[in-house]
């Protein structure tokens, strides 16, 4: 999945925890890396389930890595810094509506729309059920996030881009909002309740799962699913104002990789203990859990010097990190098979070819075509005396 744009905002030898005009910060592009591995293992089959023991224990941890908060964190981290206005907290795109959504869809939609595409090329050729031009246009229309029915379809994992759209189009409102006073802890509870009253309208018309229950609103729309993007949004605005301060020591991000190990290990046990995925406790950890564990690690990795930064801010986690959208649409689905037919049971070079081809991927044709739809920045020239 996309960040909002490459993970710009700190040149690598700045002082943590200070926004650096005109920088870059290598650790947050680094991490999409990490976050597409973690979607990887999640979705990558097992097989059949253990006996009890070490094993099964270790499978239920593998089954619940989940990567896509990460992933949600540092889109809302990156909207708000990039389009918030400092002075007065609201909205404020340079070029207004159409370059910010430009933007938006120039990173994120090109890519997909080809291998869905692509994925339903080869669906067609194997007479798959989903076939349809109804499954095609609700995936090239993003639409499909919105149906329980249909949510896996095409590019079962890019569900999460319907989420994530919601996101950049609610964006503005939400920073609206929060500039007359609506605090960011209340704004999620109210999107909760916006989703709750239309499960309660849309449900009982049982139109192919549209707002389909519950779970399925929490789980798998915005929102129901919208904490990441504003615990990054606060983290933006006390990363922007330089109140994160400079820890003495890397507390932060230690104390995030093990909530977040912890948090995953709590989900194993639930899925162990209940064996249910929308389990009120799974949810929590899922919703409330892991957000928090990777908004802290996200507070490390912008205010202290670690190991682990200058790890996620080398040159190969550089190129993984901005190949990770290729990767997390390639990993799964009718484009990957042929990988796992023909190393099966290898999950390191599984891993390692879907990493390549995701690389060769981006640097064919995701940036290239980037390039090709992103607006131009405009050059104004002072006339001075006039």
């Amino acid at each position: 999945m996309p960040a909002a744009e490459p993970s710009d905002s700190v040149a690598p030898g700045a002082m943590p925890g200070r926004q650096q005009s005109g920088g870059y910060l290598p650790a947050l592009t680094g991490l999409r890396a990490i976050a597409a591995w973690l979607v990887f293992f999640n979705h990558y089959p097992l097989g059949p389930l253990p006996p009890p023991g070490p094993a099964r224990a270790f499978q239920y941890f593998v089954d619940e890595s989940h990567g896509l908060p990460l992933l949600l964190l540092l889109s809302g981290f990156l909207i708000a810094l990039r389009y918030d206005n400092a002075s007065t907290g609201s909205f404020g795109p340079r070029g207004g509506w159409k370059r910010y959504l430009q933007n938006r869809l120039a990173r994120v939609y090109p890519l997909y729309a080809l291998l869905t595409l692509a994925t339903f090329g080869l669906l067609w050729h194997w007479h798959s059920p989903q076939a349809t031009p109804v499954h095609l246009l609700l995936n090239l229309s993003l639409l499909r996030g919105f149906f329980d029915e249909y949510k896996f379809t095409g590019i079962g994992q890019a569900w999460s881009l319907t989420l994530l759209e919601c996101f950049y189009l609610a964006a503005p409102l939400l920073m609206a909002l929060r500039a007359r006073g609506v605090a960011l802890w209340l704004q999620p509870l109210l999107l909760l309740a916006l989703g709750a009253g239309l499960v309660a309208l849309l449900a009982p018309l049982n139109w192919h799962g549209l707002f389909g229950s519950y779970p399925f609103m929490l789980t798998y729309t915005f929102l129901g699913h919208s904490m990441e993007f504003f615990i990054g949004t606060w983290l933006a605005v006390r990363y922007r104002s330089g109140r994160l301060g400079s820890p003495a020591g890397p507390w932060r991000t230690v104390g995030g990789v093990v909530l977040w190990l912890a948090v995953t290990a709590g989900l194993g046990l639930a899925q162990a203990q209940f064996h249910n995925p929308d389990h009120p406790l799974t949810l929590v950890l899922n919703l409330v859990g892991l957000p928090a564990a990777g908004g802290l690690l996200f507070a490390g990795l912008l205010s202290e010097v670690s190991w682990f930064r200058q790890l996620l801010s080398s040159s190969l986690f550089q190129k993984l990190g901005r190949s990770s959208y290729a990767f997390y649409l390639l990993h799964a689905g009718p484009l990957a098979f042929w990988v796992y037919d023909w190393l099966p049971g290898l999950w390191l070079l599984q891993l390692a070819a879907v990493q390549a081809s995701s690389y060769g991927l981006y640097i064919a044709l995701e940036r290239p075509v980037h390039n090709i739809l992103k607006p131009r920045k405009r050059v104004v020239l002072a006339q001075a005396g006039n």
